[in-house]
């Protein structure tokens, strides 16, 4: 997604002409505003090749069939509505990345705010359509959808780098209260028929090292202050 965003962009500005193809979806139950929407498309000249559909019940069956770039949804259905047409690409396996612009009427404002709380990457008033404004709109989605990959992507890095951090300092701390444990409850084992055995200190004991170990998990500064990890 982030490739076609840029690819987009980057030849829109050295040659308007040569374009990757966008792989677009419009779920729309108004045939006449599926054309428009096509010719729309074309004349953006961004290289969008339209798929049509007119229900939520076609959705399901098309995101399991085909992998899409922007995803249209007109916000009034015959059945449904344009909110839940996006909670179902939000949920799908294969499309649920994808990028999506709800279509309303210009007195549908509110619809427009609902939708980007929803997840929605654009919106477009319907009776503003033009092949401007959907040209404008399908670059935002799709840069919008980018960046939001880049900045994941980004935070899932940090913060496996901080676990491995983590894990390595404090690594030499648990190996040894996990030895430890291991060798009290072995001995412990070993001697529950052994006349004289205090067992329920022995019991106690490794009781308070899982406790000292779980406080680890909890606060890691405990390992730095505690001399029960030492060799």
């Amino acid at each position: 997604m982030e490739q076609i965003a840029g690819e987009v962009l980057r030849r829109q500005i050295q040659s308007p002409q040569v374009l990757p193809v966008i792989k677009a979806l419009i779920l729309d139950d108004s045939v006449f505003d599926r054309r428009r929407i096509r010719r729309l498309g074309h004349d953006t000249q961004l290289g969008i090749v339209l798929d049509e559909i007119s229900s939520l019940d076609a959705l399901e069956t098309i995101l399991d069939q085909e992998v899409f770039d922007v995803i249209l949804l007109d916000y009034k259905l015959p059945v449904g509505d344009g909110l839940e047409a996006l909670r179902q690409v939000r949920g799908h396996a294969t499309n649920g990345n994808c990028p999506t612009i709800m279509i309303a009427g210009d007195a549908q404002s509110e619809i427009a705010v609902q939708s980007l709380k929803s997840g929605c990457d654009n919106y477009l008033a319907k009776d503003q359509l033009t092949a401007e404004t959907l040209r404008v709109a399908v670059l935002g989605a799709l840069e919008k959808s980018a960046s939001q990959a880049r900045e994941y992507g980004l935070r899932h890095s940090d913060i496996e780098r901080m676990t491995t951090l983590v894990m390595a300092k404090y690594t030499n701390a648990l190996q040894p209260k996990l030895a430890r444990m291991i060798r009290d409850m072995r001995a412990l084992r070993s001697n529950l028929d052994a006349p004289g055995q205090n067992l329920p200190g022995e019991i106690e004991k490794i009781e308070r090292q899982c406790i000292q170990m779980w406080a680890i998990l909890l606060d890691p500064k405990v390992a730095a202050v505690t001399q029960e990890f030492r060799h």
